[in-house]
């Protein structure tokens, strides 16, 4: 799976949830945990489109206060 892609889609939804217009900083260590598990997750089901795993991942990350999954 492309990594540079899911970073995409991460940052893109991150961009969404940013009210100020400015994206929210990731670290670099929470990055790499969210593309791991996106992948994971994706790879466990095939059907579900990579955009809504990104999505729910980054939902996740940002509601239980920076703990991704």
């Amino acid at each position: 799976m492309n990594r540079n892609f899911i970073i995409k889609l991460i940052h893109s939804t991150l961009a969404q949830y940013d009210d100020m217009g400015t994206e929210r900083n990731i670290s670099p260590e929470d990055l790499d945990i969210l593309i791991d598990k996106c992948e994971r997750q994706h790879l466990k089901d095939l059907t579900q489109p990579l955009y809504e795993v990104v999505h729910d991942a980054v939902y996740n990350y940002l509601t239980e206060d920076g703990e991704p999954w």
